[in-house]
């Protein structure tokens, strides 16, 4: 569902000759299986569950999308979730439970699909989030466990290029996904649009270009990056000298240059 569908999409449209969806639900899997194949496109659509926190289930799931050669040439690793917890009153059991999913459900990923790719190479894209890359208040959990998705993600491009393995990272911004509006309040929603420079929400569709940059050959000599797809949301700002644009030029200028 919501970005693994759209990156799954994305994947057919480009005419890939067979994609492998992969989760926890079989019922979730079967109803986002037979949708992609009502697409009309030639490429193969097949699935399987699997529960990334469990390392034999991942190595079966990796094993299963190979072709009858035993080739695996692009991995999309996207399980993850988030909790609101303060760090005064911490559950730790939960906190263990999301790094588990969002770090080690990364690295098992990494590593089975990294096993599969020695010989012929290929690229591994792990999707993370603008939360990772600055403190997020009450989001502790979901904040550091992405940061530290991400800093694998750097880790294992260092230790996988001689093999000819790229890995990279996409960090999403605001995507109105059915996962975000049963979690976020719209109040939340409507500010992090208004943070963005562009003023508007991501789609999965957007965040499916990003990682087709990095699993095609447009991305052949980029390994070990982190690309922003959030419409400016996770640029660092500084401060806004808006009334000194109106006390020096005119209120109307303001208006002008902020399209207004």
């Amino acid at each position: 569902t919501g970005l693994g569908f759209g990156v799954a999409q994305r994947f057919l449209e480009q005419d890939a000759a067979s994609v492998m969806i992969v989760g926890r639900r079989e019922d979730v899997l079967q109803a986002a299986a037979d949708k992609l194949l009502a697409l009309g496109h030639v490429g193969e659509v097949r699935f399987k569950t699997c529960d990334v926190t469990v390392e034999e289930q991942v190595e079966a799931a990796v094993a299963a999308a190979c072709n009858d050669q035993g080739q695996l040439d692009v991995m999309v690793s996207n399980a993850g979730t988030g909790l609101p917890n303060a760090v005064i009153d911490a559950d730790v059991a939960a906190w263990s439970s999301l790094l588990d999913l969002n770090i080690i459900g990364n690295l098992l990923s990494i590593k089975h699909a990294a096993i599969k790719m020695k010989t012929n190479g290929g690229s591994i894209i792990s999707i993370s989030s603008i939360e990772g890359a600055a403190p997020s208040k009450f989001m502790g959990p979901y904040s550091v466990s992405k940061a530290g998705a991400e800093m694998l993600v750097k880790n294992a491009a260092l230790e996988l290029g001689p093999f000819g393995i790229r890995v990279n990272c996409v960090r999403p911004g605001m995507v109105p996904t059915e996962i975000v509006a049963a979690s976020l309040p719209q109040s939340m929603q409507d500010n992090y649009i208004e943070e963005s420079d562009l003023s508007r929400a991501g789609t999965p569709e957007e965040i499916a270009d990003g990682v087709l940059y990095f699993a095609s050959d447009m991305g052949k000599w980029t390994t070990g990056q982190i690309l922003g797809v959030c419409g400016g949301a996770g640029n660092q700002k500084g401060a806004d000298f808006s009334e000194s644009i109106a006390m020096f030029y005119g209120a109307d200028k303001l208006k002008e240059y902020s399209n207004q």
